[in-house]
């Protein structure tokens, strides 16, 4: 039995790097991912670079301000959900709430860099399923994103410790997920079945409600399944299919304060998602994946 330590206020890099952490079950094989090491955030992120040498900065988005109507069920998740904190090499040091990874006051004291995933679910048509975050939620609501944004958790089955080159945790995680937020039923979209294409660091604040924020290493994983939704209004509320020609007049609509978007699957769509979506129609989606960098997001 092991008893798991929290991340909490005062602990910084080097008191977290100290922390004992659990043995994992079965046989974790140590991967030297070349490009994969994140080095000293301090300055402006340089977008299109690879981890090594980089530091970090902040989008912003909206305007600045505070919200005191927080959703009971959103605020109950803050606290049980235990992410998985990690370095600049996204190596595994502890684990924080939920709450204390997307306070703004530990993103800015360096504290809360945590794992993240971003699924961008496909029909057989070639369409994607993206959904509206509901406004509900904690962070970014009312924004449209991908398909299920979400986080692995700080457990033996969706913790990869070291990070390994199939992401099996964050795989496992992702089935979690799309049935809690959309309803997909387990097994609809086989973790196995999952592309993970590539990992990505940004930090982003909640403009109306600069109490919140996010500073991830993002997974980005793609797959292709038709599936029947029954969406969990808390989370979601709405969905729809988009073509790739509708890629761009959604990114115009963003541009013309029309909708908002998430901060992470605007930057996706503008720098990755054509070039991963031509390769998934054209059944190549293995020659376009980078899954030994971190990419800095500005």
């Amino acid at each position: 039995a092991w008893a798991p330590k929290m991340v909490g206020p005062g602990w910084g890099a080097t008191n977290m790097r100290a922390m004992m952490r659990p043995p994992l079950p079965g046989n974790f094989a140590s991967v030297v991912m070349p490009g994969a090491g994140l080095a000293a955030l301090t300055g402006p992120l340089r977008h299109g670079r690879s981890a090594r040498g980089a530091s970090s900065g902040f989008l912003r988005m909206a305007a600045s301000g505070t919200r005191t109507d927080y959703d009971a069920e959103q605020m109950r998740l803050l606290d049980a959900d235990e992410c998985i904190v990690v370095d600049e090499a996204d190596n595994v040091l502890g684990h924080g709430s939920k709450k204390f990874c997307h306070l703004m006051e530990n993103i800015s004291a360096g504290k809360a860099l945590h794992r993240a995933f971003s699924v961008f679910l496909f029909n057989t048509e070639g369409k994607l399923l993206l959904q509206k975050r509901s406004e509900d939620k904690i962070l970014f609501p009312k924004r449209w994103t991908n398909t299920c944004c979400s986080h692995p958790l700080y457990n033996p089955e969706e913790m990869d410790d070291p990070p390994t080159p199939d992401a099996r945790g964050v795989r496992s995680a992702t089935v979690r997920k799309l049935e809690h937020e959309l309803g997909i039923k387990v097994g609809a979209v086989p973790a196995e079945s999952m592309h993970y294409m590539t990992r990505i660091v940004y930090k982003a604040a909640v403009g109306e409600d600069d109490k919140w924020g996010e500073h991830e290493v993002d997974y980005i994983l793609l797959a292709t399944a038709d599936v029947e939704c029954d969406i969990n209004p808390n989370e979601v509320s709405e969905i729809r299919y988009v073509g790739k020609e509708e890629l761009a007049e959604l990114l115009a609509q963003e541009e013309r304060g029309e909708i908002m978007l998430s901060p992470w699957f605007k930057a996706v769509a503008q720098r990755w998602l054509p070039m991963w979506w031509d390769a998934l129609l054209a059944d190549k989606l293995d020659t376009v994946k980078d899954t030994g960098t971190i990419h800095i997001l500005s």
